[in-house]
């Protein structure tokens, strides 16, 4: 099932599933984003792509389908 993680907060809770650290204090969303789609590509590429292009997989632009693994 396709996810979106549009802002912080949805980074948030994806983040307490997959065990992962909250962000620190003035932590840009963008490199909270990419720290979090790094801990979470080796169990599922999909959902790390969801997280970093921000919309499920059934959203996808052609770039970037073209940039998922």
């Amino acid at each position: 099932m396709p996810m979106d993680f549009p802002n912080m907060d949805s980074l948030k809770r994806v983040a307490k599933c997959h065990k992962f650290r909250q962000p620190r204090p003035n932590e840009a969303e963008a490199d909270y984003r990419g720290a979090l789609a790094d801990h979470v590509q080796p169990r599922d590429q999909v959902e790390s792509c969801e997280i970093r292009n921000k919309v499920g997989w059934d959203q996808f632009s052609p770039a970037q389908n073209r940039g998922s693994p």
